[in-house]
């Protein structure tokens, strides 16, 4: 099976994959996998941060697995998907607070931890901003 520790597929594999797909029925949108930009209230792009360690001042740079947005503007940031492979998933925690705070920060409308292994989709688990 492909999603098996065996064949070992990197999670970016699979989301450039995914990506490629949705780009075909998303056209008005940008899809992108591992973007590190974001773009400021004057039009500028910056790093995407997000304010991972609350012990720190300054946030911390983050690479989405895949995004859904408008790279013009911070206004169109639709979805925001985190993938993970069943035998790698010790971080899942970590992701889903990575996704709590890209909703909560960044105003993403909806975010998506889809989790895969040898059967398909072991977890599914999506998020709405509210």
């Amino acid at each position: 099976m492909l999603f098996d520790e065996e064949s070992d597929v990197n999670e970016r594999t699979v989301s450039g994959e995914l990506a490629g797909v949705m780009r075909k029925h998303l056209k008005e949108f940008h899809v992108n996998c591992e973007y590190n930009r974001m773009t400021d209230e004057y039009g500028t792009q910056i790093p995407k941060r997000i304010g991972l360690n609350p012990n720190h001042s300054n946030p911390s740079t983050v690479y989405p697995d895949i995004i859904v947005h408008r790279q013009e503007d911070g206004e169109h940031n639709l979805l925001i998907i985190e993938i993970k492979m069943s035998w790698k998933n010790s971080k899942k925690k970590a992701d889903f607070d990575k996704l709590n705070r890209y909703m909560n920060e960044l105003a993403y409308q909806t975010g998506l931890y889809l989790e895969l292994g040898p059967e398909g989709i072991i977890e599914m688990k999506w998020y709405k901003n509210s």
